[in-house]
């Protein structure tokens, strides 16, 4: 600071804290780093501290208001906050605890949601919700559906389920069919529920049931619904159904998706509608979708196409399409475990937790494969890039090059089709061959791509900032990417069948276990728990 600055300096401290508190996280430290007085209201400033501490691990700090241990003071939660960052580079993967999954589960759909396990069995239409060694201060929710108790809804099938625990939500979408006419007269609902509740209509909700928009009829031929997703994200819930069209026994060749988005707590029916045609789907080209905040819609595919959902009385705006760098035949999109960052679902979530991750500022996984389905590459993303973008960083450009955006916004890793990738916030799990890369035995890499990493590891992991670069085979392509992060490998071997799925939280890895001992099974019947431990 140059002597005429001294007005500032010469304000008592507090005011000096008080007025540095506006500023970005990276602002503050940029002050604090070039003048020796501000440097040192930095750091007698333990709420100072703590807005560079959440916004150097990209996250926000939920309302006092709203925090039932809201008398735990600012210099605590500091000390908690970094003592649990540095716990992830300590990576201490050898305790644990098993949890069996009950035998009529075993070959379920299976998720995990707030810190609870999620099973829906669609062959036999039941359903089931527990808490996984839950803690003292963790909102629980424990309940049995019985086949065909999921919903009130008549001579349904249900294909998909949906469970939030923070919000108390059971979504279920209900199929009836009618079969003396066509394929093209089934029916479609999503029934809404409270998952402690008796049936009846959630507190929250427009209704009991959000309806679909009209599918169309083709002249020439049926369709028949080949897959569907059932998602949410605060007061959005949306419902992607693709469609198969056949005449005569015979596929055309073309799958038709629509994706509709309701705002189920304001009303049962939507506008909110997206659709578009898949060529050649045979050949493996797919299509997913995530939400991104309470305005932003991701739908993925051979591009990211980046959506605006402010207005769900209208169809989905487009905002730009990212393209990505190589011709994709398939993709999985993989967002974090814990993005319960939206307003809608803070009152909640305060009951267990001072801060939660922030969607401009998170990582994205993206698991692509080329026509060769063993050729496989994890694409690990910035969202931020998602919301750059509406600040002028493209304008002119309708379509963005993989050159112009993810270079600097990603990292690329070889992926084993056998293994998973889990997310949360900023952290990235990845299983890598331990030797070997065509052997069966794996290590788990646990990435942290937050700004504050290389400060908060204090001598553990290793720091990459050098580009990397992939090569790919089948076009000869090759890819480099910088994106910086700190790196720390377990020294627990793992076999493929260990890692074939990998769940992780703020606090904790899941690994489900294969059903090894019915040989008529490829579910899982057990769930390792890792504690990630501060102490």
């Amino acid at each position: 600071m140059k002597p005429r600055s001294t007005g500032f300096l010469a304000l008592a401290e507090e005011l000096q804290s008080y007025i540095l508190r506006f500023l970005p996280f990276q602002d503050i430290l940029r002050c604090t780093s070039v003048c020796k007085t501000l440097r040192q209201t930095y750091m007698s400033s333990s709420e100072l501290q703590y807005i560079t501490e959440l916004g150097g691990q990209q996250l926000l700090p939920v309302p006092d208001t709203a925090y039932l241990d809201n008398h735990i003071s600012i210099s605590k939660r500091l000390q908690l906050l970094r003592d649990k960052a540095h716990a992830w580079f300590k990576f201490d993967i050898h305790s644990f605890e098993t949890i069996s999954i009950p035998k009529q589960f075993h070959d379920a759909k299976t998720s995990l949601a707030d810190g609870h396990l999620c099973l829906f069995d669609e062959d036999e239409q039941s359903a089931k919700i527990f808490p996984i060694l839950p803690k003292p201060s963790q909102q629980k929710i424990e309940r049995d559906w019985p086949s065909g108790s999921l919903c009130s809804i008549t001579n349904a099938d249900y294909i998909e389920v949906f469970m939030d625990p923070a919000q108390n939500l059971i979504a279920i979408a209900c199929m009836i069919a009618n079969e003396t006419l066509g394929m093209e007269d089934e029916r479609l609902y999503i029934d809404l529920g409270a998952l402690d509740g008796d049936g009846g209509v959630h507190p929250e909700a427009a209704g009991k049931t959000l309806f679909l928009s009209g599918l169309p009829r083709f002249e020439n031929g049926l369709y028949a619904i080949e897959n569907w997703k059932l998602e949410g994200f605060g007061r959005h819930i949306a419902f992607r159904r693709s469609l198969l069209v056949h005449e005569g026994g015979y596929k055309f060749g073309e799958e038709i998706w629509f994706l509709q988005i309701w705002d189920w707590q304001r009303s049962t029916t939507s506008s909110c509608v997206l659709s578009d045609t898949i060529i050649n789907p045979e050949v493996g080209e797919s299509l997913d979708f995530c939400f991104l905040g309470n305005d932003r819609l991701l739908i993925v595919s051979k591009d990211l196409k980046l959506y605006s959902i402010e207005d769900l009385s209208q169809a989905p705006q487009l905002l730009a399409c990212f393209l990505m760098p190589v011709s994709v035949t398939g993709i999985q999109c993989l967002l974090p475990m814990d993005d319960i960052a939206h307003s809608s679902q803070l009152q909640m979530q305060a009951q267990r937790t001072m801060w939660t991750s922030d969607p401009k500022n998170r990582i994205l996984s993206l698991i692509t494969h080329t026509r060769d389905v063993t050729n496989s590459f994890a694409f690990i993303i910035s969202t931020r890039i998602f919301f750059d973008s509406q600040a002028g960083l493209f304008d002119g450009m309708a379509a963005i090059p993989w050159e112009c955006w993810g270079p600097l916004n990603a990292r690329v890793f070889v992926h084993n089709w056998r293994c998973r990738v889990g997310v949360s916030g900023n952290r990235v799990l990845q299983a890598f061959p331990a030797t070997d890369p065509y052997g069966m035995d794996y290590k788990l890499h646990m990435m942290d791509f937050s700004p504050l990493a290389t400060e908060r590891r204090q001598g553990l992991g290793m720091v990459v900032t050098e580009p990397s670069t992939i090569e790919i085979t089948e076009s000869a392509e090759t890819l480099t990417t910088s994106l910086p992060y700190v790196e720390v490998v377990s020294d627990r071997i793992f076999d493929a069948d260990q890692v074939m799925d990998i769940w992780v939280d703020k606090d904790r890895i899941y690994l489900p276990k294969l059903n090894s001992k019915e040989t008529d099974s490829d579910g899982i019947d057990e769930l390792e728990v890792i504690e990630i431990c501060t102490s």
